[in-house]
């Protein structure tokens, strides 16, 4: 995520404005991935440890270092929460190397990995396609909020088109989840913006018939 955006030409009190709404934007979508993350952990606990558990799921997300480095810290705070109410702490990864410290990032991938082989594991990598698709899913609809409220915020100072592109600029979002944010996002403004389509008059049926009787007048 970036940490600033292009002013694109908005007054000083609206681009404070907009800077907090980022700001604001930025938590849902880091509360969005801890949620997903920790459902993660819920349902593959029992095969893999929860440290894998969210290896995988920054790996799957494609989060920056920075991104994965919050939202593991802030799961790993909550289950530490969860843990302390329950008295009953989750399985940690086995500690591994010849010195017995804990194995880095590609170890621990490779210790997944080695888990996820197998039919035995079919369905095991199953729930994790399926979890990742869901939460992609669901930080489309996070940025598809984040997108109308930046909108609503900035009406009177920018064309749709252009506030969609500057949260998307001001959030880094990637390519492929950006054009179907910019489309959402119009789309959802079309249903309030567009003009209602007008009733077709029933004048047409009424010069057809017209037309018929004529046609009938002239044969007799």
């Amino acid at each position: 995520m970036k940490a600033g955006f292009a002013s694109k030409n908005i007054t000083a009190r609206a681009r404070r404005r907009v800077e907090l709404a980022i700001a604001v934007a930025q938590e849902r979508l880091i509360h969005t991935h801890v949620e997903h993350a920790l459902d993660l952990i819920e349902r593959v606990g029992g095969q893999i440890p929860f440290e894998s558990a969210l290896g995988i799921y920054t790996r799957l997300l494609r989060l920056s270092e920075d991104e994965a480095r919050v939202i593991t810290t802030r799961a790993l705070a909550l289950l530490g929460e969860r843990a302390a109410e329950a008295a009953q702490w989750p399985e940690l990864v086995e500690q591994g190397g010849k010195n017995g410290k804990k194995p880095g990032y590609r170890a621990l991938l490779g210790q997944v990995r080695q888990r996820l082989r197998g039919r035995v594991n079919d369905e095991l990598r199953r729930w994790i396609e399926l979890s990742a698709a869901r939460t992609e899913v669901a930080l489309i609809e996070t940025h598809l909020q984040n997108a109308l409220n930046l909108v609503e915020l900035l009406e009177q100072e920018l064309p749709f088109t252009a506030v969609v592109e500057l949260y998307l600029d001001a959030l880094d979002v990637r390519d492929s989840v950006a054009e179907v944010v910019y489309y959402m996002t119009l789309a959802r403004l079309s249903e309030q913006h567009l003009p209602p389509v007008r009733a077709r008059e029933p004048a047409v049926a009424g010069a057809a018939e017209e037309r018929r009787l004529r046609v009938l007048e002239n044969g007799d």
